[in-house]
């Protein structure tokens, strides 16, 4: 079907809200920190609560897309309020329901467009996860501003006004798409082959890594930036756009490049490029900046990449596994950074967990490619 004008657009600023929210934590932490005085241990618990979040919103999308955007926006609001006013004690309980409240709404966007796009999703998706990385790209920029003149307690309350905003929109601007476009799609797909367990628990477990290292970075590198830069919150949330500025227009090429060249080859190729930015990020203080950058542009394809791989591997319908495994290790590997770092009393240390855990991916891709070959 042809979705109205009106719709795409409501779609598209809901996308990009979430992209906002859920990357614009990690670059207030460091301002969080500093007013209740949390240890990285303690700020590294809220964010494995976030993260837990996240995956469990995912699993309550079933049925009315419209109207499950409506009440993920709503919660999200209401938790927005609830972290401005709180105090330290109720962080982690206002953490894990401000995931379950962002979590509701990427993915409910997400099936939305596919049931009302059909058997079209692939360039009405691949725009909104562009809109969906600005979003997290502006985070950090926003939370810089606000964070210079006001506090983040402001950001917080911002950000509920404009969850709530987002949640009357799509009440008034969306409608449930029809249910044959679900059906017809359903149809399609049983005339693929199963794809092994095996297939299944290989891309679960890469994509595990895959979205724990994107967190991981996303939740921590304001505050390395601030520590290894000796600088301020405001400035070290700014620094850290770099990394979102990376990823933006990585994720923007990544498909044009993929015209050119074999996906298995681009995904070693990035998978590689990513572990030598991180080296840099924590072997080399300098190049903080520009690691980041690299760190961005090479790990934007990756998870994308995967999913590709693990759809052509096996039936979509397995895929509920997989995006819920890779949701735990978002909320597994910001947690072990922050208590790494904590025992060490060194962020640095901390954050090698994501050049380790790059390490174990290339030791797993050749996996990938012998199967890609045995099926071919």
């Amino acid at each position: 079907m042809r979705m109205h004008r009106g719709r795409l657009v409501v779609l598209h600023v809901a996308f990009g809200l979430t992209g906002v929210l859920h990357a614009i934590g990690g670059a207030l932490l460091p301002a969080i920190a500093a007013s209740f005085g949390l240890s990285d241990s303690r700020s590294g618990t809220l964010f494995l609560c976030y993260y837990l979040g996240t995956p469990l919103g995912a699993l309550v999308c079933v049925g009315r897309y419209a109207r499950l955007l409506t009440v993920g926006f709503l919660l999200t609001a209401a938790v927005c309020w609830g972290i401005a006013a709180g105090s330290p004690n109720v962080l982690p309980v206002l953490f894990f329901a401000m995931g379950v409240g962002v979590g509701i709404p990427m993915t409910a966007v997400s099936m939305y467009a596919g049931r009302a796009f059909a058997g079209e999703t692939a360039a009405p998706l691949t725009l909104l996860n562009f809109t969906w990385s600005a979003g997290a790209l502006a985070a950090p920029l926003l939370a810089a501003r606000v964070l210079t003149g006001h506090g983040w307690r402001v950001a917080y309350g911002l950000l509920a006004a404009a969850a709530a905003v987002a949640a009357v929109a799509c009440w008034v601007g969306l409608q449930e798409p029809p249910e044959e476009a679900t059906v017809a799609v359903a149809e399609r797909e049983t005339g693929s082959g199963v794809g092994q367990w095996g297939v299944v628990v290989l891309f679960a477990f890469l994509t595990f890594l895959e979205v724990g290292i994107e967190n991981t970075t996303a939740t921590w590198l304001a505050s390395y930036a601030m520590r290894a830069a000796s600088t301020g919150a405001a400035k070290a949330a700014a620094s850290s756009s770099l990394y979102w500025c990376g990823f933006l227009v990585s994720r923007g090429l990544s498909a044009l490049l993929l015209t050119r060249m074999n996906a298995m080859r681009v995904l070693s190729v990035v998978v590689v490029a990513a572990l030598l930015a991180a080296g840099a990020l924590v072997g080399f203080v300098d190049a903080a900046p520009v690691a980041m950058l690299l760190l961005g542009a090479a790990l934007a394809p990756v998870f994308p990449l995967l999913i590709s791989r693990f759809f052509a591997r096996a039936q979509v319908r397995h895929s509920r596994w997989v995006l819920s495994v890779a949701g735990f290790g978002g909320s597994a590997l910001p947690w072990l950074t922050g208590m790494i770092s904590s025992s060490t009393n060194s962020l640095r240390l901390g954050l090698c967990t994501v050049p380790a855990a790059l390490v174990v991916m290339i030791c797993l891709l050749p996996l990938v490619q012998v199967r890609q070959r045995t099926d071919a």
